[in-house]
C-alpha cells in the first residue's frame, strides 16, 4: 500500500514539476528564470516571506526587475516589468522564450506575434489561458509579452503564477447560453483581444492622462473644484477629477477618484487587490511602491492604503480599503 501510494505520489509531482534545468544552465537569465519556476510550486512562499531574495529577469544592458503580487482571486504571482527600446526588447523576448522552451520541455506554448508584438501563453499541455481576474486549476501558469510604442520603445512583461496556491479552483461554470441575433452582439473593444476589459483600458486612459492633468478626459461641465468625466471605471459609484488637498506647505495639485461600495468586506479586499494588480502592469518599473495601515483623519476608521509614487513625486496613485469601501487617486502635482 504505501510503495502505491509513493508511485502515485511521484506521478503527480511528475507533472507538475517544471522539467530539471539543463546542465548548461549557466546563464543569470536561465538560473533565474529556473528559481521562479521552483517557487511557484512552493506557491511562493519564500519570497512572500521575504526569506529569499526574489530573482530579476534581466539580461546585458535590459534591466527588468521583478516583484510579487495577487490577483484578485488571491492566487500569488510573481510579475515583472520594464520599458526599454525596442531592439532589446525583441533580444530579451527572444532569450527568455527559448530558455522557457529549453527548461520545459513538456510545456505547450500558445504564441500569437504581430509584427515586433508578442503574446505568450505557456503551461502543461491543453491549459487555457487565464482571465483577468485571475488563474484558476488547469490554466497556463506562464504569461510573457512584448508591446512596440510609439515612442521606439517596448513595454515587456513576464509573470509566473502559483501552481500550488490553495485559491487555485476550477473554473466557474460558464453562464447559461443565449439565443441572440447578430445584431444584438456588442462589438469587440479595441484590446480585448489582448485580453485588455473594459476596466483595464479605462484604468489605462485615467492612469495616462495624469500627464496632462486630465485635460483630455474632463467633462466640459462642472466647476474647478469637481468635475466630471468621461472615463468611469466599472463598478465605480462616482468617478470625478478635483482639486488634491494640500500634501504639503504650498502644494497643489489635481487628482482622478474613483469610490466603490463593496456588499461586504471581502468583496472589498477583492477589489482593492484587483486595482492593485491592474496597476502594477501600468506603472513604470522605477516608481517605488508600498503598502501602509493608516487610521482615516475624519472618522479614525482602519485603512489599509497601497502607494505608488514615481521619482521627483510628480504623479502618485493612491488605493485604499476600508471595511466595505475602496478608492483610488491618480494625482498630479504642480
Amino acid at each position: 500500500m504505501f510503495k502505491t501510494i509513493v508511485s502515485v505520489l511521484s506521478v503527480l509531482f511528475f507533472f507538475i514539476l517544471p522539467a530539471p534545468a539543463p546542465a548548461q544552465c549557466n546563464q543569470p537569465l536561465c538560473r533565474n528564470l529556473q528559481a521562479i519556476l521552483d517557487e511557484a510550486v512552493t506557491d511562493f512562499r519564500g519570497y512572500r516571506a521575504n526569506k529569499i531574495p526574489g530573482p530579476d529577469v534581466s539580461i546585458e544592458g535590459v534591466v527588468v526587475p521583478c516583484q510579487m503580487s495577487l490577483w484578485a482571486n488571491n492566487v500569488p504571482m510573481y510579475i515583472c516589468y520594464a520599458k526599454v527600446a525596442n531592439s532589446d526588447s525583441q533580444k530579451w523576448y527572444a532569450r527568455a522564450v527559448q530558455i522557457l522552451q529549453d527548461l520545459n520541455p513538456t510545456w505547450h506554448f500558445q504564441i500569437s506575434s504581430s509584427g515586433e508584438d508578442h503574446y505568450v501563453d505557456a503551461g502543461p499541455p491543453n491549459c487555457e489561458i487565464p482571465p483577468n481576474d485571475g488563474p484558476h486549476r488547469g490554466q497556463c501558469p506562464l504569461h510573457l509579452q512584448t508591446t512596440k510604442q510609439g515612442d521606439g520603445t517596448s513595454k515587456l512583461y513576464l509573470w509566473m503564477n502559483s501552481i500550488s496556491s490553495p485559491y487555485l479552483l476550477k473554473p466557474p461554470p460558464p453562464p447559461p447560453s443565449k439565443t441572440v441575433s447578430s445584431a444584438a452582439v456588442p462589438a469587440t473593444a479595441p484590446g480585448a483581444a489582448a485580453g485588455c476589459d473594459d476596466l483595464c483600458q479605462n484604468l489605462k486612459k485615467a492612469f495616462e492622462a495624469r500627464v496632462a492633468a486630465f485635460a483630455g478626459i474632463r467633462n466640459s461641465k462642472g466647476n474647478d473644484e469637481t468635475t466630471d468625466v468621461t472615463v468611469r471605471l466599472a463598478g465605480a459609484q462616482l468617478c470625478s477629477i478635483k482639486e488634491a488637498p494640500a500634501a504639503k506647505a504650498n502644494s497643489l495639485g489635481t487628482q482622478f477618484v474613483c469610490y466603490w461600495r463593496e456588499a461586504s468586506a471581502s468583496a472589498a479586499e477583492t477589489r482593492f487587490r484587483d486595482l492593485i494588480s491592474r496597476l502594477q502592469i501600468l506603472i513604470p518599473s522605477n516608481w517605488s511602491t508600498r503598502q501602509e495601515y493608516e487610521l482615516d483623519d475624519s472618522t479614525g476608521a482602519e485603512i489599509t492604503a497601497w502607494y505608488a509614487i514615481e521619482p521627483g513625486n510628480k504623479h502618485d496613485v493612491r488605493v485604499y480599503v476600508s471595511a466595505g469601501s475602496v478608492g483610488l487617486h491618480v494625482t498630479t502635482w504642480n
